[in-house]
Order: C-alpha cells, then structure tokens, then sequence
C-alpha cells in the first residue's frame, strides 16, 4: 500500500493481546493493514466483527466496541461486572475500591463505588434500561432527577437528550460527591444541589440507618422529621422552589427516587408545581413508608394518564387539556 494512497483508507483503533495501535481499513477493497507495521491483509467485517487473514500472521477476528476494535482474546473471557471485586496481585487478593467505565454505546465514563449499590445501579440504568420506556417525549428541553444518588440517572437522560438542561438534587454526601465527578463532563448542562426536596424549605433529618441500626446504604437514604434515629442536618427545599429558583417554568421529564418521601411530595401542596410537569417516572417505596404508592396515583389521577410500568417506575404522562 502507497502511502500516497491513504486517502483511501479510513483508520480506526484497535486492541491486541500484544499491541494498541490502528489499523487502516480500505474504503474500496478488501485491503487492510496494520499502521505501526505496515503488515497488510485482507479483511471482511459482519455483524460488527472484523475478520483478517494477515499475510504473515494468519487469521484474526475483532469485535467492534464503542468505536475500536478488540481481539477476539480480550472479549473471549469477560468477568461478570457483579464479580469485579478483586484483583490478582502476586498470589494474593486485592480489593477494588472504584472502577471507570464507559457507558455501554457512548464514550461517556463513569466511576463506581466497589462493594456498593452502584454497580447494581449501573446495571438497572444502562444494561437493565429501566428508565428507557417507549413512552417518552421525542423532544425534551428540561429534565429534572429527585434522588440523583451517584448521577446515572441524570446521565442517561443527558446523553439521551443531548440539548436538554437538568436540574438534580441528591441529599447524601458522598453520593453527591460522586455525582459531581460523574456529571463533570456534561458541563454547564446540568445543575446539582446537595439537598433533598421536602415539603418546606429549610433544613430536614438525612437518616443512614434504620430505628433498629439497619445500615440504609448508599441508594436507602431517607429524610424525615424524626430525629430518634442516625441521621444529620441537610438543606431541603420545596420542589416549586427549587423549579422557581431554576428558571424552569416547564419540566418535560420529572424522575423521582426519593426512598419514601414521595408520600408527602405528592400528597401537600403538589398543586404548586404539578401543572408544569408533562412527563414523571417515579419509583415509589411502600416499603418504608405505606401509602406512597396511593397518593402518587390519587394526586395524579385527573391530570395524568398511567402508562404501563417500567422495572419498579411507575410512568404517567399529563393528559391533553380538553
């Protein structure tokens, strides 16, 4: 190949068990050849599979993953992400504490706790896609994440919806410290508050553990006015204040994960906010506090129709004025 002829070649990144590097693929005819060594070959790709049969080297297949491709060794023996834990370090376990990676179909990376709610979140948000119903809005100017815990929610809408401005509040602290490192990229998109949405604004009880010591987690968190049990002082607003204070007159996407307190989002004064919002997902909690899953239903019942639930979100979309 004459590298007067590279135009002809469109290059794309690739992974060996012994080299990182490119190859150069032809536009016009089965030639390929590997840019660092200018070894060449002929090539076929199917169904996201690169198949060469170098002149020296023999045959190869490569699967295509987010934009580069990997040698069939590198993807033949994957570990399960629930599994990723330790690492093998001279004989003996080493624990993880966090690991990046990239969201499945976009070269969007995101950190996870190890031993930690989040690899399940991962799972639920981006393998699991529990927030992608085939019910919502083709256009969407503004979205709103109660209960953003670590940011995916908040991220898999953003990438969704690539000029939609987010509003997403999450009242855990370490939480919302890996929010920030996750969301960074997004950049002015998106607006964060550590702070919980409350019936008033003000200052609330964020609980970690249970009346009887139950570690909550990173995903349980719970606020209330109850101060009998572990929990500390955090911001809370109004969810009308919060939509005021943003400029967001219309909201075209309301996710709520709120452990419980959507029990009282709901049933006080949600008349404040609730003509603005078009489109909600929310997860409702029973278990921690019975009757949420009643008044979601009850204060929605004449202005929102029920969509077919997604995982554990219940889906309603605002109904036509008549």
């Amino acid at each position: 190949m004459a590298s007067e002829n590279l135009k002809n070649f469109f290059k794309v990144k690739a992974f060996h068990p012994n080299w990182t590097g490119a190859l150069l693929i032809s536009e016009n005819d089965d030639e390929i050849q590997h840019e660092g060594t200018n070894s060449l070959g002929k090539y076929n790709i199917i169904d996201n599979t690169l198949y060469v049969e170098w002149m020296y080297y023999g045959q190869e297949s490569y699967k295509l993953i987010q934009g580069s491709y990997y040698h069939e060794q590198l993807v033949s023996n994957l570990t399960r992400i629930y599994d990723i834990i330790f690492l093998e370090g001279a004989g003996a376990p080493i624990k993880l504490a966090k690991i990046s990676i990239y969201i499945p179909e976009y070269p969007y990376e995101v950190t996870l706790r190890i031993g930690t709610s989040d690899v399940h979140t991962f799972h639920q948000v981006f393998l699991g896609k529990e927030y992608d119903s085939s019910h919502l809005p083709e256009k969407v100017n503004r979205i709103v994440d109660l209960g953003g815990n670590i940011g995916l929610g908040s991220i898999f809408f953003a990438l969704r919806y690539p000029d939609a401005k987010l509003l997403v509040v999450e009242p855990d602290r370490n939480n919302f410290a890996l929010l920030q490192e996750n969301i960074r990229a997004l950049g002015e998109r998106i607006e964060a508050h550590q702070a919980a949405v409350w019936i008033r604004d003000g200052l609330i009880n964020f609980h970690t553990e249970t009346n009887d010591g139950r570690d909550l987690e990173a995903w349980g968190g719970q606020v209330s006015e109850e101060s009998g049990y572990k929990s500390r002082p955090t911001v809370c607003y109004k969810l009308k204040t919060l939509l005021d204070n943003s400029g967001f007159d219309t909201v075209d996407i309301l996710k709520v994960d709120i452990e419980g307190a959507e029990l009282e989002l709901f049933s006080q004064e949600a008349e404040t906010w609730l003509d603005r919002i078009k489109f909600i997902i929310v997860e409702t909690h029973d278990r921690f506090r019975s009757g949420s899953e009643a008044a979601v239903r009850t204060v929605l019942a004449n202005r929102f129709q029920e969509l077919p639930p997604l995982g554990e979100n219940l889906i309603f979309v605002r109904l036509p004025i008549a």
